[in-house]
């Protein structure tokens, strides 16, 4: 009996765990089939400054959640949410990525999710370069718009056919972290390479920006090669 009564005892402190388990597990939402996705523009923001934006002493870059050509001309980037308090705020923009959130108790319970998992979810993505000296220089003004950023002499347009962000949000997960890879190509014909891995907890900030010049012959059909006959999307009017 007392055998007996062991082995009962063991399988309900098993059975006690593993609902404990699945209480303490995250709740993972897909988006944007579930979730509507993150409430901002793009990865640029002026508040917390090692979630900035990908950069190195050249350049910058700028990868955008959604659709550019409707970001309103007088949304500050630099605070990066854009909340549905007057209207549907960045949810109004169409986006451009997908994946999934983990959150501890769901969106009615927590500021936010702990963990995203976001990838492309077109062929398309922008993903813009700039001189950092000049975003900087815009930084220091406070205020980030979309056409300001256009109005810099250095800006360079891409578009990701591959990307994959894994954020571990500021102020929310325990150990903060973004890592991100993107792989497109550029105006005029070129590519271009973009990884970055921040994690404050140990001290790493690693990013590593390539851009490759058009390829002599490159093939007339591509982005931009012909003047006119462009094969890129189009880009926000002048």
């Amino acid at each position: 009996m007392q055998v007996v009564r062991l082995l009962g005892m063991s399988t309900l402190a098993v059975a006690t765990l593993s609902m404990s388990a699945l209480a303490q597990a995250p709740l993972k939402l897909d988006f944007p089939s579930v979730s509507p996705g993150i409430p901002a523009y793009a990865r640029l923001e002026l508040l917390i400054p090692d979630f900035d934006v990908p950069k190195n002493k050249e350049w910058a870059a700028i990868v955008f959640y959604r659709n550019p050509d409707c970001i309103p001309e007088d949304f500050n980037l630099g605070t990066f949410f854009d909340l549905p308090i007057n209207g549907p705020g960045a949810f109004g923009c169409e986006l451009l990525i997908e994946g999934h959130e983990l959150w501890a108790n769901g969106p009615g319970g927590d500021p936010g999710p702990l963990y995203v998992l976001s990838r492309n979810m077109t062929p398309n993505l922008p993903v813009w370069f700039v001189s950092w000296r000049e975003l900087q220089a815009l930084f220091d003004t406070g205020t980030v718009t979309i056409g300001a950023l256009e109005a810099l002499p250095s800006l360079l347009r891409g578009w990701a056919w591959s990307f994959e962000e894994q954020l571990h949000p500021n102020g929310i997960a325990p150990d903060p972290a973004i890592t991100m890879n993107a792989y497109g190509r550029l105006e005029g014909g070129g590519r271009f390479e973009l990884g970055w891995h921040f994690q404050a907890s140990a001290g790493l900030d690693i990013v590593e920006i390539k851009l490759s010049p058009k390829p002599k012959g490159a093939d007339p059909k591509a982005c931009n090669a012909v003047p006119g006959k462009s094969s890129c999307p189009p880009g926000r009017p002048k």
